[in-house]
């Protein structure tokens, strides 16, 4: 008997315009929403330094694909174009509205970097903080 086989065009943000980037997740860490812009700097290089020491064991950043639209932000594993997504399998890293990024930060020394700090939902007082690179520094910076 041969599997039963689809294919499923699946859109993060139906109804909706959205644009998206394949960038890398280098990590994540979570913090108190109380941080400050002027502390991001270090806990950014704090995600980039985690990310090299799990390097040399596997493999620290991930290949994702990051969705914007009006209505929210989703970041998902990049499945490949090869790839058909399948349901059962395909995780999101996170999804959110977009007044739970409340702070994002862009390095000047090195372009290709870029982080945002997301509220943790339930009225939590954490947040986390994901650290992505972008393969062509263009699509990050604010120009």
């Amino acid at each position: 008997m041969e599997p039963i086989t689809f294919t499923a065009r699946r859109h993060p943000f139906p109804n909706e315009a959205s644009v998206d980037f394949g960038l890398q997740l280098v990590g994540s860490l979570p913090v108190h929403t109380l941080t400050t812009m002027p502390m991001l700097p270090w806990v950014v290089a704090e995600v980039r330094r985690l990310s090299g020491q799990s390097s040399k064991k596997e493999p620290g950043t991930q290949q994702v694909r990051l969705y914007v639209s009006p209505s929210g932000l989703r970041c998902e594993p990049e499945s490949g174009r090869s790839q058909q997504w399948d349901p059962l399998i395909c995780s999101t890293v996170f999804q959110c509205k977009p007044q739970h990024v409340h702070k994002l930060i862009h390095n000047s020394h090195d372009p290709s970097y870029f982080a945002c700090l997301i509220k943790d939902s339930a009225g939590s007082q954490q947040s986390i903080c994901y650290v992505f690179k972008a393969d062509d520094q263009t699509k990050v910076s604010g120009r």
